[in-house]
């Protein structure tokens, strides 16, 4: 008797411990209801129902305060299709005290009289016939597990409770009780969560969700399809029973009490006659349909969603409420808007647009979703708080709010973006090769703001990727690299070879080449001459003749180069060498200016325009040899040289006021000051210039916003540097890469890496003693990460891309562990050349003497013979 009274005290003093916390909006039922009318709230730590009616905001609230400080409600709930004129809430309470009574009535309010039935705000004094009207109390423990709901009309509410249920007639003010057994025979089942609806021929159906008792301290979750027949019964239909893979049964112990990870939730569609299940111990929320005879498994979602609510007419859209998973900055939780047709997320809540306005340093947690009207979305917070996610108009969107709280005005539709239907969607990114609206067109002397309803087809020539604001021609996006071939040695290495080359060689492969040829004029001199050696012949044979021959012939005699005057012949074919000989000393001259490659032009007097009196070698090699005392100079002075760095983000909204800069060392930051901020013309593009301080740093540019970026432009530039004697130049940089991917947007954290790598050129004196000049640049080589997070939203959902609030540009310069040495040195200098030059002129002289030789010792002796015989021959026909 003893141990019975003890365990009675026992029990009693932890339901009054239980029912005391009255700051949890979670525990035992449901606090909050909605119908598109008003919103309803329960605060039993403020002892009190907060009624807010719609279009809501602070002057359409009201507060109306319990009987006593005793009362705990433990569940209110309204009929879906409740018109204006049903003003009023069903509740369920108990004492706080010791949890021992539980009470049933009817909560009624009116409107503030205006004139207008269906719009304004509650009264906030209570008349006479309105207020609590308490049905029923029983005298008797209250059941921890309870579940209360009003059906569509606001004719009947239905309680399950741990042990009974009853039937309320709210119209009669009569409440009907049943026996747990009555209506589930031989089946034990921890109600958890309850809604009403209607078949397609008005029969009234109950769904009920719960733990299902199969054997002693073990349960499974189950639902239960039951036939309403108002006032006085129902009938079990159907049911079906859940199982998992992972969890073979789940501990009663969790069940039977209130524990937070072990709620379940149930929504009805009537029209499409689908209910969804949600039940987050198993990760897993299910969509039934159902009739008035059976219950069908259609479909499985694995969102483990805690509250659920449809959210259009056609039975397409709900929306899911996941307490654990986070939107950070905003809310430990989100709300996920799921096709469910398609099991698509359409967008989740809340987002960059949608944001929640923080009321303390944690983010809060959600717990409850419902709805009004419009489809507009209301969440209650695990602290008390009923968010409301309004509506909007296409080509805006609102910011979320206390439901109470001062109406916000709508926002246009972010640069970008676009909105074409009424509703709480956020609005949409543009597809790629379309632009969002111009947002801003004069009209006469005012200014019309257009909201960006729907997306405008781009210039074909146009750069627009995804989320584009505006036509930016593609010309005007240029990359810029000096990272050019350096030049390769002549096959002809050798002063002697190209000089013989081009003297003695006809180009055919144009006209310009064939008369620039010496070797083609010299073959005209020699042309002529066999034609003056025809005339010599014929004044020769003549009489009168003779005398001008001779003439000639003394001429001739002088100008033989090759015989010294012997044949008269070789005065003719001298002029083909002098002409030669003039040649090689004229190109000699003309080569040897063709040096160095940076400041010669052209070689107009050969075939081959690109010759050049050098020859080049280039070589890798680490920055850790030694330098000589010549080399040392042109890289300190390319260590010394300063950089700009100018990063264009194209196709944005983001402006200077979104941008911030800091240089990463270690495990900390420091802070960086652009030097300029601009926006374009265009509208669309952000141009920030920063000084680079080192040549190898990290450097980390965030864009806080909710905007976009097509592409991002960064150009180096460095100026140039010469020293006092001009021996050392340190090159202009001027290096642009543009990054970009076609059909994607700029990905929420992107890597560029910079490799600088010092290219020096040293150029060698004309002369044998002379300096060499030395010119250096460095050339970066850009590579990068991922530049778009398309892989993240394949497999995660394009939602993502609403969720982020900052860009990341992490940008990182190292130099390279080797230089590049190109050296360019003359294949001949001065002396070289006059020395060849007089070894060509003897050698083309030597040459056509050595052709006379053979003549004098060949020809002329067989020329002769000939003459010999046919003087015979004459005589003896003589």
């Amino acid at each position: 008797m003893f141990v019975s009274l003890f365990l009675i005290n026992f029990f009693s003093i932890i339901n009054a411990i239980t029912y005391s916390n009255t700051e949890n909006y979670d525990a035992y039922g449901i606090r909050l209801a909605s119908t598109d009318h008003f919103v309803v709230l329960a605060q039993n730590d403020a002892l009190r129902y907060v009624v807010s009616m719609a279009p809501y905001g602070n002057e359409y609230q009201c507060s109306y305060y319990y009987n006593t400080s005793n009362d705990f409600v433990i569940n209110i709930a309204v009929g879906r299709r409740q018109n204006a004129s049903q003003l009023s809430f069903v509740y369920l309470l108990t004492n706080s005290t010791d949890g021992y009574y539980q009470k049933i009535g009817l909560y009624t309010f009116s409107r503030v009289n205006n004139g207008n039935s269906s719009n304004g705000s509650c009264n906030q004094l209570v008349n006479i016939n309105e207020g609590t009207h308490e049905v029923k109390v029983w005298n008797r423990p209250s059941s921890e597990m309870s579940t209360l709901q009003v059906d569509l009309y606001g004719k009947y509410a239905y309680g399950f409770l741990s042990k009974t249920i009853f039937i309320y007639d709210i119209y009669n003010n009569f409440v009907k009780d049943f026996l747990w057994n009555d209506i589930f025979p031989s089946i034990i089942v921890e109600p958890h969560a309850l809604d009403i609806g209607e078949t397609n021929n008005g029969i009234s159906m109950a769904i009920m969700a719960g733990y299902y008792q199969f054997d002693i301290g073990k349960t499974l979750p189950a639902v239960y399809l039951i036939r309403l027949n108002p006032p006085y019964n129902m009938t079990l239909i159907d049911n079906y029973t859940f199982l998992s893979n992972n969890q073979k049964y789940i501990q009663q112990r969790y069940t039977s009490t209130y524990q937070f990870d072990y709620v379940m939730s149930v929504s009805i569609d009537d029209r499409n006659q689908q209910v969804l299940v949600g039940i987050p111990q198993l990760s897993t929320t299910y969509l039934f349909s159902f009739s008035s005879t059976r219950l069908i498994l259609i479909n499985t979602f694995n969102y483990p969603a805690r509250s659920i609510t449809w959210l259009d007419n056609d039975g397409i859209q709900a929306g899911f409420l996941l307490s654990d998973v986070s939107t950070h900055p905003w809310a430990q939780s989100r709300i996920q808007i799921v096709n469910i047709s398609s099991n698509d997320i359409l967008y989740a809540y809340p987002n960059n647009q949608q944001t929640i306005e923080q009321w303390s340093s944690t983010p809060p947690i959600f717990i409850q979703l419902t709805k009004t009207y419009d489809y507009q979305l209301v969440i209650l917070t695990t602290d008390g708080t009923v968010l409301l996610v309004p509506s909007a108009e296409a080509g805006y969107y609102i910011d979320t709010d206390d439901i109470n709280s001062l109406r916000k005005l709508p926002k246009i539709c972010p640069s970008g973006t676009y909105k074409s239907i009424r509703g709480t969607t956020p609005c949409t990114i543009c597809p790629t090769k379309t632009r969002s609206s111009p947002p801003n067109l004069s009209s006469n002397s005012s200014n019309i703001i257009y909201p960006p309803i729907n997306c405008t087809s781009c210039l074909s020539d146009s750069f627009c990727p995804l989320g584009s604001i505006t036509d930016i021609y593609q010309s005007s996006i240029q990359s810029i690299s000096q990272a050019y071939a350096y030049p390769t040695s002549s096959a002809s290495p050798s002063f002697d070879d190209i000089l013989m080359q081009n003297t003695f060689y006809i180009e055919t492969i144009s006209r310009r080449c064939v008369l620039i040829s010496p070797f083609f004029w010299a073959l005209i001199t020699l042309l002529v001459a066999f034609i003056i050696l025809i005339i010599m012949g014929i004044l020769y044979c003549s009489p009168a003749g003779m005398k001008y021959f001779h003439r000639f012939r003394t001429v001739f005699r002088h100008s033989d180069l090759i015989g010294n005057g012997e044949f008269w012949f070789g005065g003719l074919i001298s002029f083909a060498i002098i002409l030669l000989i003039i040649y090689s000393f004229w190109f000699a001259a003309l080569f040897l200016k063709k040096y160095p490659l940076e400041t010669s032009t052209d070689a107009t007097f050969v075939c081959d325009t690109s010759l050049r009196n050098a020859q080049y070698s280039s070589s890798l090699q680490l920055l850790t040899t030694i330098k000589t005392d010549q080399q040392a100079p042109i890289f300190d002075m390319l260590d010394m040289q300063d950089f700009t760095m100018t990063i264009s983000f194209i196709q944005t909204g983001y402006t200077c006021n979104d941008v911030a800069a800091q240089e990463n060392v270690g495990t900390y930051s420091v802070s960086l000051q652009y030097g300029n901020c601009t926006i374009q013309p265009d509208n669309a593009t952000l141009t920030v210039i920063y000084r680079v301080p080192y040549h190898q740093i990290t450097m980390q540019i965030n864009l806080t916003g909710l905007y976009y970026i097509g592409g991002i432009l960064i150009c180096l530039t460095g100026p140039r540097i010469t020293n006092n004697s001009s021996w050392y130049t340190v090159q202009e940089m001027n290096y642009c890469q543009f990054y970009f991917t076609s059909d994607q947007t700029i990905g929420e954290t992107t890597e560029i890496y910079f490799s600088l790598t010092k290219v020096i050129n040293q150029t060698d004196s004309l002369e044998y003693n002379g300096l060499s000049n030395y010119s250096g640049i460095w050339i970066p080589t850009s590579t990068h990460g991922s530049l778009n997070d398309r892989v993240a939203y394949l497999q995660e959902g394009a939602y993502h891309r609403y969720l982020y609030t900052q860009h990341t540009v992490i940008i990182n310069f190292q130099e390279t562990p080797f230089y590049v040495m190109n050296e360019q040195e003359p294949i001949a200098r001065t002396a070289e050349i006059l020395f060849h030059n007089v070894l060509f002129a003897t050698t083309v002289i030597s040459i056509f003497a050595l052709a006379f030789v053979i003549f004098k010792l060949i020809f002329m002796p067989v020329v002769k013979w000939i003459l010999k015989i046919k003087h015979v021959y004459l005589n003896i026909v003589n």
